[in-house]
């Protein structure tokens, strides 16, 4: 008998039985959390949950550099982390790529681009989840990260 355990933020079901069973109750989980519609991906889901939560920031966006100097790191790993990060809350790219990344890094003026060793040294420390096509997107550890800079 097959057992699934699925995580969405507060949200947990664990479900152990035949497969009937277990498709039936996650259909209605999904369709609890709203999440039904065929979003595979847990960075569109991740987006589209925290969107629910709080309405779009009023005022003026930062520019890529403004947002990387008020974090105030500097190391590879920190900065596609910031960057990512700028992506996903300014400019709605939950799946970002390294191209995108470092279209930042330019316009923030940045004399290289990032090295592609530091996306995977933080793929390997958990802080990015890599997607199909080269994309990537920030854990709930880079957000926790992120969140005390």
């Amino acid at each position: 008998m097959p057992k699934i355990r699925i995580r969405h933020g507060e949200n947990e079901i664990e479900l152990d039985g035949d497969m009937d069973f277990i498709t039936s109750n996650l259909k209605s989980f999904y369709e609890r959390l709203g999440l039904v519609g065929g979003k595979t991906s847990p960075a569109t889901l991740k987006q589209d949950l925290l969107s629910l939560d709080k309405p779009k920031e009023k005022g003026i966006t930062p520019t890529p550099v403004e947002f990387y100097k008020s974090k105030g790191k500097t190391d590879g790993i920190s900065q596609v982390l910031i960057f990512g990060k700028y992506l996903e809350q300014y400019m709605d790219k939950p799946e970002f790529t390294r191209a995108d990344v470092n279209s930042l890094t330019t316009q923030a003026k940045f004399s290289k681009d990032i090295h592609s060793q530091y996306y995977t040294n933080a793929v390997k420390q958990g802080l990015l989840r890599m997607h199909d096509g080269g994309k990537y997107s920030l854990t709930l550890s880079a957000e926790e990260l992120l969140a005390s800079m």
